[in-house]
């Protein structure tokens, strides 16, 4: 594949992988507020809301873990994930992007990449791939419930995602993204959205 072609899959794998680490925020402030505040939760305790408070809270939560272990896909096929935007980065492609843009990325790239290969294998990853596999995308009565994810294993994997995106988006597009500014708008609008919905009726 030559280079021009390269970097264009380059861009739109970090364009896509931006747009999850995004969506996951949202879908991470979405579930907080409601999940962990107390106020909330004695807002509707007594009341029929609480069934479907739990509903939407387990939906959120299962979009968010979808959302991350999207990202985390093999990279067969056509997949935009990691894996495959890792692929893209090999070292001949850095020194001709380093020569091409007189910058210097290849720690950078090397910092994201080690990150990538640490989450790759640890039992982070493998207890949210877990809960994706057996129990959101199918139904598996035969696997070890000790291993599952708990609530706070995928806020510390976005955490990670996030860090290793902005040193890849560092490297290539040259400055990182406000994901820290993402957050708080969005945990406005969380707090103002649950507030309404459980305060009416």
């Amino acid at each position: 594949m030559q280079y021009n072609e390269l970097l264009k899959k380059v861009e739109q794998g970090l364009f896509w992988l931006d747009a999850n680490a995004r969506h996951a925020i949202e879908l991470h402030e979405t579930f907080t507020f409601p999940a962990y505040d107390a106020s909330i939760r004695a807002l509707i305790k007594g009341t029929n809301k609480v069934r479907c408070y739990k509903i939407c809270l387990d939906a959120i939560y299962f979009e968010f873990v979808m959302t991350l272990m999207r990202m985390y896909d093999s990279y067969e096929r056509d997949t935009i994930c990691f894996k495959t935007l890792f692929e893209y980065l090999s070292n001949d492609f850095v020194q001709d992007f380093e020569a091409k843009t007189r910058r210097q990325v290849e720690s950078e790239i090397q910092s994201a990449r080690k990150e990538f290969k640490s989450l790759n294998g640890s039992h982070l990853l493998g207890r949210l791939r877990t809960v994706r596999n057996n129990m959101f995308a199918h139904t598996s009565p035969n696997f070890n419930r000790n291993q599952v994810a708990k609530y706070g294993h995928a806020e510390n994997l976005l955490k990670r995602i996030l860090s290793m995106l902005n040193s890849l988006n560092s490297a290539i597009g040259g400055k990182a993204e406000p994901y820290d500014k993402i957050k708080e708008y969005w945990k406005k609008y969380a707090r103002e959205f649950w507030q309404t919905l459980l305060s009416k009726g």
